[in-house]
């Protein structure tokens, strides 16, 4: 790793690094060294290779904001927010459930949340209150309004932290749900089926990274009052072909897409089943979507005019790294064609790139139209 990205890792720790004992020694290791050691109180000590920075930055993220920590065991921390809840956190020897509750605390914690135990009247909750729960050996995330998930089957900065506390999906608190379609095109661990079907619609939710999928169905069945209101299908928007999606060999967070392998020689090659939009239409008879949102990583190139005659309002999360000779301008001109006023925006605090490269466009259909 460059030292001009280890000095760009140093910058984001620094606010977070008040609770490390070792203060000098951290930030020369992360400069110079692929391997760092932290220091806490009490000499504990946690070891970490360069790969797991994050997981050093969430951890001393969430002591930073802590009204209190304690040492519980050898791989264990013990701390409180409100002093009264306490929550307990791996350190060493972690699951993929424990890296996820570490992200879920330190990015709930930046963007507002507060955390309770079960045993808290759900009536004094803020709306951006989080439960945590256990059920059978699994931890259960629930938000304010009722809806859980396996905290062993999210990515946590996606199904917890846009979705519901910074409601990246939100694009007017008048609009009314009850009794529209919403084609759900990136439908991921279920997040964004489950939040438009707690409003009232009805989500036909497309997810073709098989892992992913099955994460969708567990949280969707852990919502049974919610579960007849999503029609979960193993598959993507783009072609009517089989679709070979390019993932890292690191894991399926980030940027997986059909259009492009942006991961070089450590990919994994994954297969799903791919309808045009139009097809998708026939094939599950869908009259008209009320909502259109899209999150495919440049599937959004494949739309037509013939295709978006039956959309009344979209959104697309558009990026231009999978292929430059698709421009902004572009996907702004077939909107326009199919009868859209459209409106660009940015919804992550951390992009900062020009709109021509990454932005979120929302699209609605002139009432003349």
């Amino acid at each position: 790793m460059s030292l001009k990205k280890n000095i760009g890792l140093v910058y984001l720790l620094l606010p977070y690094i008040t609770p490390a004992k070792n203060k000098i020694g951290l930030i020369f290791s992360i400069l110079f060294s692929s391997n760092y050691t932290l220091k806490l109180k009490n000499k504990f000590t946690i070891e970490f290779n360069s790969s797991q920075f994050e997981h050093l930055m969430n951890i001393l993220g969430i002591l930073t904001f802590a009204t209190s920590y304690e040492i519980k065991t050898k791989n264990e921390l013990e701390f409180s927010l409100d002093i009264k809840n306490k929550f307990t956190i791996k350190v060493k020897d972690m699951s993929y459930e424990d890296y996820n509750i570490l992200e879920l605390f330190f990015g709930g914690i930046r963007y507002g949340a507060n955390f309770v135990h079960n045993n808290i009247n759900s009536e004094n909750f803020r709306d951006k209150t989080l439960k945590i729960l256990e059920k059978d050996d699994r931890k259960i995330v629930e938000t304010s309004n009722g809806i859980k998930f396996y905290i062993d089957s999210i990515h946590p900065g996606n199904t917890i932290i846009e979705t519901f506390l910074r409601e990246i999906h939100k694009i007017n608190s008048q609009k009314k749900w009850d009794n529209r379609i919403v084609v759900d095109v990136g439908a991921e661990c279920g997040d964004t089926p489950l939040y438009f079907a707690s409003m009232g619609a009805t989500v036909y939710a497309f997810e073709p990274i098989e892992e992913h999928f099955k994460f969708m169905l567990e949280n969707i069945k852990l919502n049974p009052s919610l579960k007849d209101k999503i029609v979960p299908i193993n598959g993507a928007i783009g072609r009517d072909e089989i679709l070979t999606f390019y993932q890292s060999g690191d894991g399926i967070v980030g940027n997986t897409s059909f259009v492009k392998n942006l991961h070089g020689s450590n990919v994994k090659e994954i297969k799903a089943k791919g309808y045009s939009l139009e097809t998708a239409l026939r094939e599950f008879n869908i009259k008209k979507i009320d909502f259109l949102k899209m999150d495919c990583k440049g599937c959004e190139f494949l739309l037509t005019e013939n295709a978006l005659e039956n959309v009344d309002s979209l959104k697309i999360e558009y990026t231009n790294n999978f292929d430059k000779t698709q421009t902004l301008s572009q996907l702004l001109d077939t909107l326009e064609r199919s009868g859209f006023e459209y409106m660009t925006f940015s919804h992550n605090p951390m992009y900062h790139q020009s709109f021509q490269n990454i932005t979120n466009v929302y699209g609605k259909k002139n009432k003349k139209y």
